[in-house]
């Protein structure tokens, strides 16, 4: 198995496990994929799985801006199937093999 494969599948079971439902995994929406889509409640959240070997401080280099803002609109499309009401955008990030997963939200501007 492929290390970015591994590590959204152990990112969208540890999100099962915080009671999201998973709508998507490797969603493609035009030109933009989005590595999980799940639900919580009445919020549809966007994430992108990230995996480091090295230890790094730096999450908001992770995902550029224009990245965030196209996962948003890709994102947005799927508010109505799935009746939500709000979107959000996360970072689900691995550093170091055996790492633990830090959930990070990601702000656009």
């Amino acid at each position: 198995m492929k290390t970015y494969t591994f590590y959204e599948e152990k990112a969208a079971y540890l999100l099962k496990t915080m009671g999201h439902t998973v709508h998507y995994q490797n969603y493609r929406a035009g030109h933009s994929q989005i590595d999980i889509v799940t639900q919580l409640d009445s919020c549809l959240y966007i994430v992108e799985v990230k995996y480091r070997s090295a230890p790094v401080n730096d999450y908001e280099n992770w995902v550029s801006e224009r990245q965030c803002q196209r996962l948003l609109q890709a994102g947005v499309r799927l508010v109505g199937t799935f009746r939500c009401t709000e979107i959000k955008l996360l970072l689900i990030a691995y550093q170091g093999n055996g790492s633990k997963a830090e959930i990070i939200p990601l702000a656009v501007n």
